[in-house]
């Protein structure tokens, strides 16, 4: 029998241990909570990596720091812009049938090239006739020949044979964007 109250006591006694060591550990941590606060922790020693994302807000900043800087000086003013779209047209009248028509339309002084394209109308009408074998459509420099990369471009030029079986108009129509 004293071998079993020993026994029992032991287990007790490391019961025990455990629960004062639990209510201990709970009570430091409890407070560690309430006695560490920006008041203990010397002044930049937190730096941004031990701070969780999130948790800053702004009225946690100082009142008198600026987010932003100051304005600059107003830069100058840009060009206008286009504000329109704008069509040039050169015609080629009278292709005869199995006839290779080449011309350009040219954008005024001012505008800029946007695109362009070509085609053969009914004479003395604005109706396409699209029977046409198109040998080329392509934006021109300043020069008249074809845009290299980076180039500005000023016109439209195109080349094409009539094959519609009557006489048409040949029509290069440059589109250009007009401030």
């Amino acid at each position: 029998m004293n071998r079993v109250a020993r026994k029992f006591n032991s287990l007790w006694g490391a019961v025990l241990v455990i629960c004062i060591t639990i209510v201990v550990a709970s009570a430091a941590t409890a407070t560690a909570a309430k006695v560490i606060n920006g008041k203990y922790i010397k002044k930049n020693t937190v730096a941004s990596k031990q701070i969780k994302n999130g948790t800053i807000v702004k009225a946690d900043l100082n009142k008198n720091l600026s987010v932003t800087g100051p304005t600059g000086a107003q830069g100058p003013k840009g060009d206008a812009g286009a504000t329109s779209v704008v069509s040039h047209r050169t015609v080629e009248p009278g292709i005869a049938n199995t006839t290779i028509a080449t011309t350009t339309a040219e954008c005024a002084a001012g505008e800029h090239l946007v695109g362009g394209g070509a085609g053969f109308v009914v004479s003395g009408t604005n109706a396409y006739d699209f029977t046409a074998t198109l040998h080329g459509s392509i934006p021109t420099g300043a020069d008249g020949k074809p845009v290299l990369d980076l180039a500005e471009a000023t016109g439209w030029r195109a080349s094409a044979t009539n094959t519609t079986g009557s006489t048409r108009d040949f029509v290069v129509i440059a589109l250009c964007a007009k401030p």
